[in-house]
């Protein structure tokens, strides 16, 4: 039975809505989304009350979220609320009014708790293994130390991109005596935490600012795909950009392209964070997650369910998910990948193949076939294009347009793809040539399961200087098989230089 579990993140900034449909097979889907700024923060430092205006806007705006779960249908509603309600002495009145008028319950988390569910939200979706996690909200600044995928230190620090901007004034242009004094804030607030000091480690942002950062680097670099989540930018890069904000007033920092009107009064705060961050720990890069809090309380749910906490491998969960919810075909699927493995693992030295290459062979394998959800006619082309534009965790975006390739050419290469502008931005010459390799071993994988009946037991193969042998150990009499993979015989010679023999064996 399907369940739609509505997420609800109440910030010190803005508030989210998600909705997401889990299907009776597993696997999931974000089905709506909705984010609002609502400055529930605003001036709450005066007297760490809430005020009326920012309470009001916050209610219309959860009134509109309860309407949606409504027509939605949602099953689960789980709220959460952060800095905004926790510091405010009238945050929980506040949230009993909600609960009264719109029937939505807002369970005010700790930062620890707001810190833990940005890290499972971050480090279920991304490749990282060692790292500093900030989650930089409008009250509130997250530190999560990484080691071995697993939070070792946490830490909430009382203040964000609102609360500072209030505090310094730094709404229109900043002053240097202004930047001077928020800069010895943060240095002393940041010595506070011991466990920062002896750290050379990536940065992962979470939240708006750090969204905010990946946005208008990519503009500025003239990033041609619409994908945030695991974007890289380098220190030199940031520091680039921040020098540049910090010349403008809130009115020129609107027209930043990437840079959202609501954010630029704010932004200047934010980035200043960003920049302590990166010259206390000496760090070189900063890793943009567009997946925090939210996708954590989900993630947090839907493991309970299985009895789980944490995804091992964000890569095999992801593609799993994708293939069980556009393809009921995952013995085929599984069949196709596990063949394409054998021959990678066999001939990986003759095409000349790097050891991660096998990774995009293994995802590209598993999913070449989703795109007949869309049309059996041309459904390679479809599968790539699904592939491309997917939450798939665990790939840099060049590996991830390599994949879609790969699926795409798995009857066989064609040019048309060359002419993709995003794709030949991306990928030189020996990513194609990469590609090209790669789909030759899923074309010849998915050929030895033509009828999809997992007919063959194992493959097996010899090289000699002018041959390679394919031996494939069969159950039962194959034809199809063999004729789909000798039509590849061009293609592999043209590849490896060598004539393809298929023979078989009888088990």
């Amino acid at each position: 039975m399907n369940q739609r579990i509505a997420i609800i993140d109440l910030g010190s900034n803005s508030a989210r809505l998600i909705i997401v449909e889990i299907y009776a097979n597993g696997s999931y889907n974000l089905i709506y989304h909705q984010k609002d700024a609502v400055r529930l923060g605003q001036e709450a430092d005066k007297n760490r009350r809430l005020q009326p205006e920012a309470m009001s806007r916050t209610m219309s705006l959860l009134k509109s979220f309860a309407h949606m779960c409504q027509i939605f249908k949602t099953d689960k509603i789980l709220g959460v609320g952060t800095a905004a309600l926790r510091n405010a002495v009238n945050g929980s009145e506040f949230v009993k009014k909600i609960q009264k008028e719109t029937g939505i319950s807002i369970s005010i988390i700790s930062g620890e708790e707001e810190a833990k569910l940005g890290y499972l939200g971050a480090i279920n979706t991304l490749d990282v293994t060692d790292a500093i996690l900030f989650d930089l909200g409008g009250g509130s600044t997250e530190l999560t130390l990484i080691k071995n995928r697993k939070a070792k230190e946490v830490i909430s620090l009382p203040f964000g991109a609102v609360t500072l901007t209030e505090r310094f004034k730094l709404e229109n242009k900043a002053t240097e005596a202004q930047l001077a004094e928020l800069d010895d804030f943060l240095s002393q607030e940041l010595a506070k935490v011991p466990w920062l000091e002896t750290l050379t480690l990536p940065l992962i942002g979470i939240g708006g600012t750090a969204r905010s950062i990946g946005k208008m680097e990519q503009k500025r670099n003239h990033y041609p795909l619409l994908k945030l989540h695991n974007y890289r930018t380098s220190s030199l890069s940031f520091h680039s950009l921040w020098e540049d904000v910090i010349k403008m007033s809130c009115a020129q920092r609107r027209k930043i392209a990437g840079l959202s009107s609501e954010r630029a009064d704010i932004i200047i705060s934010g980035l200043a964070i960003v920049k302590h961050l990166f010259e206390t720990i000496d760090s070189t890069q900063l890793i943009i997650s567009s997946c925090g809090v939210r996708e954590g309380l989900f993630l947090q749910y839907y493991l309970s369910q299985t009895g789980q906490t944490e995804l091992l491998d964000p890569l095999s969960h992801s593609t799993d998910n994708m293939l069980s919810f556009y393809s009921g075909n995952t013995e085929h699927a599984g069949q196709v990948a596990k063949l394409a493995n054998g021959l990678f693992d066999d001939w990986q030295e003759i095409l000349g193949l790097q050891p991660r290459n096998r990774t995009l062979l293994q995802v590209a394998a598993l999913l070449h076939d989703i795109g007949i959800t869309v049309s059996y006619y041309d459904h390679a082309r479809h599968s790539a294009y699904l592939i491309e534009n997917a939450r798939l965790f665990g790939l840099s975006h060049r590996e991830q347009i390599m994949a879609a390739i790969i699926a795409g050419w798995h009857h066989s290469p064609s040019v048309k793809y060359s002419y993709n502008r995003i794709y030949n931005e991306f990928l030189d010459a020996a990513n194609w040539q990469t590609a090209r390799k790669l789909a030759l071993l899923l074309a010849l994988a998915e050929g030895l399961d033509t009828t999809q009946m997992s007919l063959v037991e194992k493959v097996t193969t010899n090289i000699s200087k002018k041959q390679a042998q394919l031996i494939v150990t069969t159950k039962q009499e194959l034809l199809l098989e063999l004729q789909a993979v000798k039509k590849h015989s061009k293609w592999f010679k043209r590849e490896t230089g060598l004539e393809l023999a298929v023979s078989t064996a009888s088990l």
